[in-house]
């Protein structure tokens, strides 16, 4: 089962695993990270992953998209009204995060992750870009990619939460990765203990490396 990624600017850990509703970019993808969550879990996943703006989580293979905003007309003129901004103002980094946004909430990964990657080229630090930016390459199935941007978003905010528990999902429910998950998810729980449900996460963990 695909767990939901939480987008780079939820503002509070405890907003984080919702088991009713999916979850929202607070500020700006946990979760993401766009789409990565398990199912009964997390119910969600998207491309805000544990962000902060209005992307629901990451709708990864095997999710519900009921979550996931529509690839439609609305869209599409989202994304070109942003572009023609671009046109006159392209070293602005929050216009090319809204860029990537668009992308991700119409699940157009490929889009999504070059927009992403011209935001960090303007503002390389954004740990919150970083972390969105690991959501979308989890939703092309490049979790090795993924893993390496939330490390990165972890190395420019300590604080980031969202990038750490991106980490225990993807080991989690994407690599059936039972040492890494249990690491992550250890500093997690010391650090972030009021995430809710978070227990849920360790039963998954016990399961696989009881396999």
């Amino acid at each position: 089962m695909s767990e939901p990624v939480v987008s780079g600017g939820t503002s509070s850990p405890e907003d984080a695993l919702p088991l009713d509703r999916p979850p929202r970019r607070g500020s700006r993808l946990a979760a993401a990270i766009a789409p990565l969550f398990v199912g009964v879990l997390l119910g969600f996943i998207g491309g805000y992953f544990a962000a902060g703006g209005g992307r629901p989580g990451l709708s990864g293979a095997g999710m519900s998209s009921s979550a996931v905003v529509p690839a439609g007309s609305a869209g599409r003129g989202r994304i070109e009204g942003l572009r023609a901004e671009l046109l006159r103002d392209p070293e602005n980094p929050k216009l090319w995060t809204a860029v990537a946004n668009a992308y991700y909430d119409r699940e157009d990964w490929d889009h999504a992750v070059e927009a992403y990657q011209q935001a960090l080229r303007k503002a390389p630090k954004d740990a919150a870009v970083l972390s969105d930016l690991g959501a979308a390459f989890r939703n092309r199935g490049e979790f090795q990619r993924s893993l390496a941007s939330f490390e990165k978003s972890r190395q420019a905010d300590p604080e980031h939460w969202q990038a750490l528990l991106n980490i225990v999902l993807v080991d989690t429910f994407d690599r059936k990765d039972a040492a890494g998950a249990q690491k992550a998810f250890d500093e997690l729980k010391r650090r972030y203990p009021d995430i809710p449900n978070i227990d849920k996460i360790q039963e998954q963990i016990s399961r696989l490396r009881a396999s």
